[in-house]
This record gives C-alpha cells, structure tokens and sequence, in this order.
C-alpha cells in the first residue's frame, strides 16, 4: 500500500493586508476633500455680477439684454433699464443704437432657463447688425448686477 504523503501548507503566503490599509486610508482622504469641498460651495448666491468676456469684449463697450422668459426683456445701456417684451419696438431701437455707435461695442445677454427661445431670436437681431454678442446663463432667482459706464455698479 502506499501512502499518500500530505504537503504541509507552512509556505508563506502573499499577504494583502497593508494594501487594503493603505487603500482604506486614500479613500478616506478623498472623502474628506470631498466633504471639505462641498461645505466651501454656499448655496443661496443671491446676485451675479454680468460682465463682458475677457477676450472678445475687451476695449469694447458693453450693453445688456436680460432674457426673463416668457417675451419679458430687460435692455441694459448706458444710463438706461428698462423691461419690455420681446416684439416691442424699443428692442429694435436698442439694438439700432448699438449697432450705429461709432466706438466698438459688444452685447452681453443673461439667459434665464425659460427665455431660450426669446434669446434666439434677440441673438439672430443682434448678429444680423452684425454687434458681438456673448451670452451667459442665469439661474430663474438670481439677481443681476452690470457695471455702469462710471465703473460703478448698477
């Protein structure tokens, strides 16, 4: 009869414990950033500041259309704000004095969520006077700020 001769398991074995360690801690670390960061993110911004990009509205002077929603604009110029609706007149005379003036001139439109297809239309007037115009998205609540033509605020 011969005997069967059983291998002790004695041989040392890949141990992954100060792997998993290690891997523990990183997740960890990254949890905490991400925690960290999302206390950093206030909620509740109440106002924005609009202003012309760097780049392409540079030495240029800005004027404002904000796109409400529902046909209601507001016409941001020199001295002047006003809300109308989108097929009144005075958009056309807005854009008109715009497009007539001798400096260079560049039109920023705020764009709330329910105004897009007032925005289109605003953007195809404006670029048929051939007036550069840069555009950024609004939250519904947000209240908009522009700088006047002294610097200031309004």
């Amino acid at each position: 009869m011969a005997r069967r001769h059983r291998r002790s398991s004695t041989a040392p074995g890949v141990s992954l414990f100060s792997f998993m360690n290690i891997m523990a801690a990183t997740i960890g670390v990254q949890a905490l950033m991400m925690v960290i960061s999302a206390l950093q993110i206030r909620p509740g911004v109440q106002a924005i500041q609009l202003l012309p990009a760097e780049g392409a509205g540079q030495g240029r002077e800005a004027n404002y259309i904000l796109v409400n929603g529902e046909g209601e604009l507001e016409l941001i110029g020199p001295q002047q704000r006003r809300t109308v609706r989108t097929g009144d007149d005075a958009v056309e005379a807005f854009l008109d004095r715009i497009a007539s003036r001798n400096s260079e001139q560049y039109l920023v439109i705020g764009v709330r969520p329910e105004g897009y297809v007032d925005f289109e239309a605003i953007r195809s007037k404006a670029e048929l006077r051939k007036i550069m115009v840069g555009y950024e998205p609004l939250e519904p609540d947000l209240k908009v700020i522009v700088p006047d033509a002294n610097g200031g605020m309004n």
